[in-house]
């Protein structure tokens, strides 16, 4: 939350904030593509150990200097989350591993309850971004130092469940039936992630900064209580797919949430502006977990790590070209330029889930021409 205006404190233009949030996205998806074809040879525990390292050495960068190249260096060599929820080969990993821990049934839920820890730990973390003003940047980096550490630790005690089954790692990252089935989902949410890009959680904080003049302490707030109600939300989306289906959750969700999105740039007070958004995160979100769930529903378990890879990395990597440009209208009408082309975006994208259906019964028909709906 805080990155960009750490950096706009720093004395970077708006279109330099534009450039660091892109590259720190783009080596995110770069990492994340990587991890796709390799994790399963190195070991998944080994990888998410290597990247929790990588977190502290980030932390470490932007303790120890407040040169501009600190946090440039920062944003490509950590995994630094510039949007509203977790991405990169943390995400990816966690994806092809969760559902070796439920049944499949209970899969949605699992989901739901992963992304709401995680989204409660951010929340956690915005209301702690709020004392910057009372203590400074450096107690705020050397926690970011510290759970970088402390990530490696968990990792590295995983069970040994996390691992894929004896002969995977020998075999190549997708098989011939679910590589037209990934391709066509990273192609779907690239769509999805490009309008998605122009909105990052960044951006939003700058807006609000820019616009409103609003501080650390009360966008940490604001932050807090957005992550919460996007938490919360999480349980609610679980409970709505099990009566329409994980489809019609992703898709019924993202229109009122998108003009709830675009009423934001029109709010006269930061009252006003908070509420809409608070509005818009209880329905956003809602798709995170479904869509997961829908992913690992359709593709076999040798294929799950380099599918949740190649998903992301594509949405990832798709959401740059929504952050290359915005930073400049925030500093004149942020939300009233970014929104608008987000809300034109998404509907087409989840259209074309509308071509297949949404409830009911097997796995492995297809992505988008045949799956049904596993609503677990």
């Amino acid at each position: 939350m805080i990155f960009g205006v750490y950096l706009a404190q720093l004395g970077f233009t708006p279109f330099a904030i534009g450039i660091v949030l892109t590259a720190t996205v783009l080596s995110s998806a770069v990492y994340t593509l990587i991890i796709s074809f390799i994790a399963d040879r190195i070991g998944r525990r080994k990888t998410l150990v290597f990247f929790a390292l990588t977190d502290f050495v980030a932390g470490t960068l932007l303790f120890v200097s407040k040169d501009w190249w600190a946090p440039v260096l920062t944003g490509i060599v950590g995994n630094m989350t510039v949007g509203a929820g977790e991405v990169g080969p943390f995400l990816s990993l966690e994806t092809a591993i969760l559902p070796r821990t439920a049944r499949s049934d209970r899969r949605t839920l699992t989901f739901s309850v992963y992304n709401l820890v995680g989204y409660g730990a951010s929340a956690a973390g915005a209301l702690l971004a709020g004392l910057q003003n009372s203590v400074g940047y450096s107690p705020l980096f050397l926690g970011y130092m510290v759970s970088g550490l402390l990530g490696a630790a968990l990792y590295s005690n995983l069970s040994s469940r996390v691992e894929p089954d004896p002969g995977v790692a020998r075999r190549s990252p997708l098989s011939p039936r679910g590589l037209p089935i990934v391709a066509r989902l990273s192609a779907l949410f690239a769509v999805d992630a490009f309008g998605g890009g122009f909105i990052g959680q960044s951006i939003l904080s700058y807006y609000f900064y820019l616009r409103f003049g609003l501080d650390l302490s009360t966008l940490g707030a604001i932050f807090f209580a957005t992550q919460l109600v996007t938490a919360l939300s999480f349980l609610l989306a679980e409970r709505i797919a099990r009566r329409i289906g994980l489809l019609r959750t992703m898709v019924f969700t993202h229109v009122p949430s998108n003009v709830l999105l675009i009423a934001v740039a029109f709010a006269p007070t930061p009252l006003s502006a908070v509420s809409l958004l608070l509005c818009r995160q209880s329905l956003s979100q809602m798709d995170v977990p479904t869509r997961q769930s829908y992913v690992m529903s359709i593709v076999d378990e040798q294929d799950r790590t380099a599918a949740a890879g190649l998903t992301s990395a594509t949405r990832t990597g798709q959401s740059v070209a929504g952050r290359l440009c915005p930073c400049e209208p925030v500093a004149r009408n942020p939300v009233g330029r970014c929104g608008r082309p987000q809300a034109r975006v998404r509907p087409l994208d989840l259209s074309k889930f509308s071509k297949g259906p949404s409830t009911g019964g097997t796995r492995g028909q297809g992505a988008l021409n045949g799956a049904r709906d596993a609503t677990g």
